[in-house]
Parts: structure tokens; C-alpha cells; sequence
């Protein structure tokens, strides 16, 4: 293809878009197409959708709702990507619920709550922006100023009825995960979720089967088995349309009179982007195997900037399943037991077992210097015959033989048993091992912990002394499982085995980099202006949360508001 097929959007664009194709590499994607050499469209429309998650279906709903003519294209064949298969859960500050019930959830209170965590290093209260850029602060600031409506007028319209996250551990609401942090001044009511027809909570799956009612009710084609391929723009840059492939490599090039939004998750199942630009070893991810990065080589084409792209939601996997396919079927979001502590490749606990997901994952970036590797490449969750029989069925623990839990009659046994299924494992690992001294070290780590167990305080990593973290332990604890020690998130490991282990790795919910956006999800070119006619929304673009996981529904809840902005904006523009 010649610089003549491509349209003249200008230098600035041009060039950006080349630049960023080029340093992707062959990702597959493709040049954008220029609209003065397609002799014929498959079908019109005024805005198109691509994808159909959390982020697109807002989108669609409230282009739709805008009077708009909106289609939408899915890449799988089923509806919903990976917020079908998701908790269900979406984090909306000053929600109408949390109001109804008197629960108060001020916006300099929550900017604070958000800024300190995705910006840690920049964060000053005293700042007019908490001392973050002017773009970075204005994104945090339009969620907050347009979550609660967006989900309030989901549920006038009848396309998304929430109510609560369900509570637990006494506690009437799930807490926010940094519901102790001196800056979270609303640590309960944030976390809602899809409501059933008989009222009770339901999952990601129950959003997908709303979001779809409500999109076949408004007359919204959606058409299944199509990837979007590259965009089609016009003179002067403006996108109009998509060019799509289905399954059987057949084209059909789709009109976009108003605007084209993408809701086409992360790229944590391209195996490719993943090295190139997460921050360190990661291995798959509980995402739906669609997710492999569409957007970011279409959008590079026509000159996006990517931002965020070295973070994710992140999660440990089962190591043993993640190596077979990407695609797990689960991430360990807490590790379930009592008795139960996880150790390094000395045999030393480094975490907090029962805090937050996301921030226990990324210690398997930790970096030996004297080693020259990752010291927690892998990691390893051990537990004795009580916690294996009580706990089964709460993932990982399986309620039988599983191929990926290891067992020694003791510690040494443990340690020998681990070791040769390490040496199995070396050509994905590049040969990590345990230390020489593994067993030993484990035998006096459970010592240590036995006596934190008895006496109910962990002295090294405080286990149980946040609400988030007696949250999680009883979300992953049978009913009628007991445990009379003072803290019931730990109890003395037995004396004697059998012991058992399972291998963890850093994996992810979903990746959250992309092309950056602005206020109104406008995707920006590499100077900060918005390329006309192309949206974002979701993990498919660089998150509004940065490096930040807010708390559970902190994916969705986003997602569902900057789709919301796109559709709307995209709709407007006539």
C-alpha cells in the first residue's frame, strides 16, 4: 500500500499513525482505509458499536437513547464479553442507592479516595487537582461527576435494574478494598450489582442478559462473528466506519455517519502485546479468549496514543492451568483456608494472604538483583489435610484429585515433591527452582505462623485486620466451617502432614492499557486531540484508574460510564 491509499488527515496525524504501527510491529494490524476509495458500503448506520460488554452496550444504549440509528459488531459468537463472565459487581460513587439510604459520599472525599491510589507518587491533598495533570485528574473527576447518573438512568430506562453487592462477615455492604485508607470517607455502599427478577444479587452474566434485552428492545442489530479489521476514515481524519472479517474471512465495510465506539476488552490473550508491555512475567488471565488487543493496532493506524499500557487488573492464576491455555477459568482471588500460608522460593511467607488481589499479584514482579530473576516468578500456597477437606470446592482447593495440587507426607517430602515438578515445568519458567534450604525454611515459617494463629495477631503482615480481608475469608469459606482461634482468617497448621501446595502466578482479570481518551471517550491522536468520530470505553483503552483498582466493580463501574459518554457524545455530533 502506497502513502496515495491511505487519506490525507494531515502530517501530524500521518506521521503519529505511522510511528505507532511501526513500533508494534506485526501485530496485525492494518493501514486505515481511506473513505474516497470504498465504492460501497454493507450497511449504514449512525453510530456502530464494536463489541458487546459493559462498555459497549452503555455505549449503544445511550446513542440509541439520543436518537441515533446504532449497530453493534461482536467478534464472538454470544453476547457479553468478559463482564458475562465477570462477579457482576460496578464501583459507582455516590450511587442513588447509597443516597436513598443516607449514606453520604462527597466528591472532594472520593476524588481524594481515587487519586491517592492511582497516583501514589504525585498525590497532594492540598492541591487544587491532588497534584495530579490537569488530564489525568479531569478523568477521575468525570467519573465521579457522571457514574451515579449514568447507572440511575439505566435503571429508568429499564436496561440495567442494580441493587447492593451482597454483604458479609457482618458487614450490610462489601467493603471498598482501601475501605481503612484515612482518605476513603465512604468505605460501604459503592459496590452494586445486576438485580435479579426476584430481587437478590446477581453476576456478570446477569448484566450480559439485560444489556442484551435492552438492546434487542430498541431495535439494535447486533451482528456476532465479526472482528473488526481497521478503520475507514475521511479526509481531514474524521472516522466513518469499520472494515470487519468474519470467521470465513468474508469483508463487509460498515458506515459510521456519527461515530464508531470500541468496548473490545484488553490484550491479555495476545501473547505478543503481553511481553512487550506488561511490567513483568504474566501468564494468562480469567478474561474471555476474545480479549487479544483488537483495538490498539486500529486505533495506532489512525495515530491514537496508548497510555497505561504497562498496567492491569491484576490476579494470581494457578500456574499449572495457566501454562496449558491463557484462558483460565478462574483467577485466585483469595486463597481459601485457615491454615493456610503462602511462601517464596525460600520458603518464607512474603504477603498478606488474605488482602486484596490485586496488590498480592504484583509481588510476583519483585526483582533479585543477586539472582538476576523475578524471586517470586512463582509462589506457592501451602496448607495441611484440615483446610483440604474443610475448604474443598473453594477455588483452588478441588473437592478431588486435582493435577495441579502437590503433596509430601512432611515438609520434605513437600519440598522434594515440589522441586521435581519444578524441573517438569523449567521450559516455561526458565528453570526457576527452591532454595537448597526450602524445607527447612517452610518448617519454621509454619512455626511463626502457628504462633500468630493461637494468639490472633499477625506480627509480620497483619493478616485480618482490615474489613476487606474478613470479607474475602468468609466469601471463600463454607457454610458451617468452624475455627475457634482468636482470628478467623488463621489457625495453627497440624503438627504432621500430609501437607499440599499449589503453584501461583501473576495473571489478570483483564489488562487495562490502550489508546488514551478524553472527557467525552474521544480517543486522542499522539498530540492530545481527538480523532474525530472514535470512541473508547472499558479495558480496550488506557483506564481512567491507572494503576489503581478502587475496588471490586472498579472495572465495570468505569466502563459502564465512559461507554455511557461515548454513546452520547458520538450521537450529538449529527
Amino acid at each position: 500500500m502506497t502513502q496515495e491509499d491511505l487519506p490525507d488527515v494531515g502530517r501530524r496525524r500521518l506521521l503519529a499513525g505511522g510511528a505507532g504501527v511501526a513500533g508494534l510491529g506485526l501485530l496485525g494490524a492494518a493501514p486505515v482505509l481511506a473513505a474516497d476509495r470504498v465504492d460501497h458500503w454493507d450497511a449504514e448506520t449512525d453510530v456502530l458499536v464494536v463489541g458487546t460488554g459493559a462498555a459497549a452496550s452503555a455505549a449503544a444504549i445511550f446513542a440509541r437513547e439520543a436518537g441515533a440509528a446504532v449497530a453493534m459488531v461482536e467478534k464472538a459468537d454470544y453476547f457479553g464479553g468478559t463482564t458475562a463472565k465477570s462477579q457482576g459487581g460496578y464501583w459507582i460513587p455516590n450511587n442513588h442507592l447509597m443516597r436513598a439510604r443516607g449514606l453520604t459520599d462527597e466528591r472532594a472525599a472520593a476524588l481524594r479516595y481515587m487519586a491517592r491510589l492511582s497516583y501514589p507518587e504525585l498525590y497532594n491533598p492540598a492541591d487544587a487537582r491532588l497534584g495530579l495533570a490537569s488530564d489525568d485528574f479531569g478523568l477521575i473527576a468525570t467519573f465521579y461527576d457522571h457514574a451515579a447518573r449514568v447507572v440511575e438512568r439505566l435503571e429508568a430506562l429499564g436496561a440495567l435494574h442494580s441493587t447492593f453487592f451482597p454483604g458479609g462477615a457482618g458487614y450490610e455492604y462489601m467493603p471498598d478494598y482501601y475501605g481503612a485508607r484515612p482518605e476513603n470517607a465512604a468505605p460501604f455502599g459503592r459496590i452494586l450489582s445486576p438485580r435479579l427478577p426476584d430481587g437478590a444479587p446477581g453476576m456478570g452474566a446477569e448484566i450480559a442478559r439485560q444489556f442484551e434485552a435492552a438492546v434487542r428492545s430498541r431495535g439494535i442489530e447486533v451482528r456476532f462473528g465479526q472482528r473488526a479489521v481497521r478503520l475507514v476514515q475521511a479526509e481531514g481524519g474524521a472516522v466513518v466506519g469499520v472494515e470487519v472479517a468474519g470467521a470465513d474471512g468474508k469483508t463487509a465495510r460498515l458506515r459510521a455517519r456519527r461515530g464508531v465506539v470500541f468496548g473490545t476488552g484488553g490484550f491479555i490473550h495476545n501473547a505478543q502485546l503481553r511481553r512487550r508491555f506488561l511490567r513483568g512475567p504474566v501468564y494468562g488471565g480469567c478474561t474471555v479468549p476474545a480479549a487479544q488487543g483488537d483495538f490498539i493496532p486500529i486505533a495506532q493506524a489512525a495515530g491514537a496514543q496508548l497510555g497505561n499500557m504497562q498496567h492491569a487488573w491484576w490476579a494470581e492464576l494457578v500456574f499449572e492451568q495457566a501454562v496449558v491455555n491463557s484462558a483460565v477459568p478462574m483467577n485466585v482471588f483469595v486463597p481459601p483456608g485457615d491454615a493456610m500460608v503462602q511462601v517464596d522460593r525460600t520458603g518464607r511467607r512474603y504477603v498478606n494472604e488474605k488482602f486484596v488481589y490485586n496488590e498480592r499479584a504484583q509481588l510476583h514482579f519483585v526483582w533479585d538483583p543477586q539472582r538476576a530473576e523475578y524471586r517470586n516468578l512463582l509462589t506457592f500456597m501451602v496448607y495441611d489435610r484440615r483446610v483440604a477437606e474443610q475448604f474443598a470446592g473453594m477455588f483452588p482447593l478441588p473437592q478431588g484429585p486435582a493435577p495441579y495440587v502437590i503433596e509430601g507426607a512432611d515438609f520434605a517430602a513437600l519440598g522434594a515433591a515440589l522441586a521435581a515438578r519444578l524441573k517438569q515445568l523449567a521450559p516455561h519458567t526458565g528453570g526457576f527452582a527452591l532454595a537448597d534450604d526450602f524445607a527447612a525454611q517452610l518448617g519454621k515459617t509454619v512455626t511463626r505462623f502457628n504462633g500468630f494463629a493461637a494468639s490472633g495477631k499477625d506480627v509480620d503482615f497483619e493478616r485480618g485486620q482490615t474489613p476487606v480481608e474478613n470479607y474475602f475469608h468468609n466469601m471463600y469459606r463454607p457454610p458451617g466451617q468452624t475455627n475457634p482461634s482468636p482470628n478467623p482468617t488463621m489457625h495453627p497448621l497440624a503438627d504432621s502432614g500430609p501437607y499440599y501446595a499449589i503453584m501461583l502466578c501473576a495473571g489478570v482479570l483483564d489488562t487495562k492499557g490502550g489508546p488514551r481518551i478524553d472527557s467525552h471517550a474521544r480517543v486522542l491522536d499522539a498530540f492530545g486531540a481527538p480523532i474525530p468520530g472514535l470512541y473508547g470505553a472499558g479495558n480496550c483503552i488506557a483506564s481512567p484508574a491507572a494503576q489503581a483498582y478502587w475496588s471490586a466493580g472498579g472495572t465495570i463501574g468505569p466502563a459502564l460510564t465512559f461507554g455511557a459518554l461515548a454513546g452520547e457524545h458520538a450521537a450529538g455530533r449529527g
